[in-house]
């Protein structure tokens, strides 16, 4: 498996495909496996795919130092950079698109056009979700590894969803439970978060833009993307029906149709 030094840490990526790059960058906690398998393939159909396991995840080095967001911005650009990437499209979910934030901001050059899923730009401005949604994210210590993981899809994923695919649920478990992030990883990734804030740079973006978020997200409630579509240049919404936070997952036929159409728009 492909690994990259950088910035003192060893990062773990893969690349398919091809077309024009595209890079993902997953949010709090999750591998680059997460992506899923099905959705990795569809999109080698339309773009040469590059997807990474950030700091503290995965295949990649977990240190027990400080995690910032725009430090995991600048990996991924070493990423692009050490691939010989001039320019690609860049998609993040959650904490991933935080990244791709920072990523679009301190190294414009790199990104071509930038997809912004279930996310915020942080700080007072943000809209944040309840207390007892977040606990469901970070796990007690003495809680199983699986009910630790399943606890999560409860706030992650929309009621209908949670109903009516159980097997889908129970795969994506155990794709979870193959390199699960050890406690140190939520703490400092939570951290980072926290500490994040684009609200006052947000009309220094020059990629163009795509905002997309779950109609039913409580994690990161959708009036977030209201904000970051208000204050990126330019930017576009698509707000999803029936889809809370994972709608990467959820309605991934409407993200497998809005990617190309907005990465090769003219």
């Amino acid at each position: 498996m492909p690994i990259v030094h950088i910035d003192h840490i060893d990062l773990h990526y893969d690349t398919r495909g091809a077309g024009e790059p595209l890079l993902l960058i997953m949010g709090y906690r999750g591998s680059g496996f997460l992506w899923r398998e099905e959705l990795l393939t569809l999109l080698t159909r339309h773009f040469q795919v590059i997807f990474f396991d950030n700091r503290g995840t995965g295949l990649s080095d977990k240190p027990t130092t400080l995690y910032t967001i725009p430090m995991m911005a600048d990996d991924a650009a070493g990423l692009l950079r050490h691939l010989r990437i001039r320019r690609a499209h860049v998609f993040g979910v959650s904490m991933g698109g935080m990244i791709a934030q920072e990523l679009a901001l301190r190294h414009p050059q790199l990104v071509q056009r930038l997809i912004l899923g279930c996310t915020s730009c942080g700080g007072p401005q943000a809209t944040l979700a309840p207390m007892e949604v977040l606990a469901k994210l970070i796990p007690p210590p003495d809680l199983p590894p699986e009910e630790a993981v399943q606890r999560q899809w409860t706030v992650m994923l929309s009621t209908r969803f949670l109903e009516t695919r159980q097997l889908f649920l129970t795969t994506l478990t155990q794709q979870a439970l193959l390199y699960p992030a050890p406690r140190h990883t939520s703490i400092l990734h939570m951290m980072a978060v926290q500490r994040f804030n684009t609200y006052g740079r947000l009309g220094l973006v020059t990629a163009p833009t795509l905002v997309v978020t779950g109609a039913e997200d409580v994690i990161i409630p959708p009036a977030n993307a209201l904000l970051l579509a208000a204050r990126i240049p330019r930017a576009r919404l698509s707000m999803l029906d029936d889809a809370g936070h994972g709608f990467f997952w959820e309605a991934s036929q409407e993200v497998l149709d809005l990617l190309p159409q907005f990465c090769y728009a003219h």
